[in-house]
């Protein structure tokens, strides 16, 4: 594939939840830079909507995003955000599967569909 750059839908499945949103990519040779922003429900009562920038590289179909910082956006609480680290392969030139694990050692699965 030429370029994972673009906009891509995002979807996660963890011990504590699930999470909702968009991925924006740019791929710079090997290199890739972007931003996630989701929605985050931790249980019925409490969602957050959080800002991730990332930085990662393709090696192959192999794809790795590492958050380096992250913006709260919305949560009803006090929270400290623990920033996460997604590992998958390029199944196609529109679908990225594989897992995430955040600095506290929560792991989930994730997808991320390319629409744009």
């Amino acid at each position: 594939m030429d370029s994972l750059s673009g906009k891509w839908l995002y979807e996660e499945d963890y011990s504590y939840g699930k999470a909702k949103g968009e991925l924006f990519l740019r791929q710079i040779g090997k290199r890739l830079i972007g931003k996630i922003i989701f929605l985050e429900n931790i249980d019925s009562s409490n969602s957050i909507m959080i800002q991730e920038f990332l930085e990662g590289e393709i090696n192959g179909s192999q794809i790795i995003l590492k958050a380096t910082e992250y913006d709260i956006i919305h949560s009803d609480k006090t929270i400290f955000y623990e920033l996460d680290c997604w590992k998958g392969i390029l199944l196609n030139e529109f679908t990225i599967e594989g897992e995430s694990l955040d600095n506290q050692g929560i792991y989930g699965s994730f997808i991320f569909h390319k629409v744009q």
